[in-house]
């Protein structure tokens, strides 16, 4: 009886230390991650950090959260964070935010409206991310230039390699008011390989996810009658702009161009060429399109569209 006693208060107290060790390195972790974004020349800040969860979980919870590149012109904001794992399986992290954020980019800021907003990533015993998964329910993004809401938003990522992961897309009850354009009942999916370019081993140190080449599979945005369909393979040019070919597929399309005219992405004085040329692609209401990623930019042709994106 006493030995079965005593092995019990012994094994209490060892899991009691076990715990306290693991919630110190769990906050070293976060200090670690925040200092690696200062190195980095981002800015990085998460205000009254506090460590709980004893005995089952390691837990961490704040107030104010704001990121901010001054390179990129990217940066995130929110009210309040809370990331925790189960102390008895310590590579499954669960993060649950904020209703309310501020999304700046380079073209504007964003206030924006998540509900149950969460997310998963599971970790190698390296800490290298294995997979990620992040959903939330009705979410609406307000900008000066218009808003964006859905009803639903998931998305799911798998490694594949050390470089590789596979990701899905999928956004149902899509919403657009920009300018002259209101859509509604509209959805959002795409698939494809993401190869990073440089092999993430160890969460805490991440810095960034510089992106190397992303193949997209398929990717349909949808609106009724009006549909936009796409794959192509871009890589990161040598100052991280995307660059590569993208075939898109437009369903009817005299009707896609008119609401990208009215919602901004296209000017107008270029409809006259771009509708005449299309007419002579076009087989019916259906567009191929071949688009080139070339130099910053996004181009049909000898027509720029608009700036590409950057990948790093």
């Amino acid at each position: 009886m006493r030995t079965g006693l005593t092995i019990l208060i012994l094994t209490v107290a060892a899991f009691c230390g076990y715990w306290f060790v693991g919630a110190h390195l769990f906050q070293r972790g976060v200090e670690d991650w925040l200092a690696a974004q200062a190195e980095a020349g981002r800015s990085a800040e998460v205000h009254e950090l506090e460590i709980a969860g004893f005995p089952t979980r390691f837990a961490a919870t704040s107030g104010t959260v704001v990121i901010v590149d001054p390179e990129t012109g990217w940066g995130w904001q929110t009210s309040s964070a809370a990331v925790s794992m189960p102390s008895w399986w310590p590579f499954r992290v669960t993060a649950d935010l904020a209703e309310q954020h501020v999304l700046d980019t380079p073209r504007g800021q964003f206030d924006i409206t998540a509900q149950d907003l969460t997310g998963r990533i599971g970790l190698s015993p390296r800490l290298a991310p294995v997979d990620l998964h992040a959903r939330s329910n009705a979410i609406q993004a307000v900008g000066a230039g218009g808003s964006l809401q859905a009803s639903e938003f998931l998305f799911d990522s798998t490694r594949l390699d050390v470089a590789t992961h596979h990701a899905t897309l999928s956004v149902q009850g899509l919403g657009l008011e920009a300018g002259r354009v209101t859509l509604i009942g509209g959805t959002l999916t795409a698939e494809a390989d993401v190869t990073l370019a440089e092999r993430l081993d160890d969460l805490p140190d991440a810095v960034g996810l510089p992106i190397d080449t992303i193949t997209l599979r398929d990717g349909e945005l949808r609106f009724d009658r009006v549909a936009v369909r796409a794959s192509g393979t871009l890589v990161a040019d040598g100052r991280g702009f995307a660059a590569g070919e993208l075939t898109l597929r437009l369903e009817n399309w005299p009707e896609a161009l008119e609401a990208a005219v009215a919602a901004g992405l296209i000017q107008e004085n270029r409809v006259g060429l771009l509708e005449g040329g299309f007419r002579m692609m076009a087989d019916g209401d259906v567009l191929e399109l071949p688009l080139t990623l070339a130099g910053g930019d996004i181009r049909f042709g000898p027509f720029p569209l608009g700036p590409a994106p950057r990948l790093r």
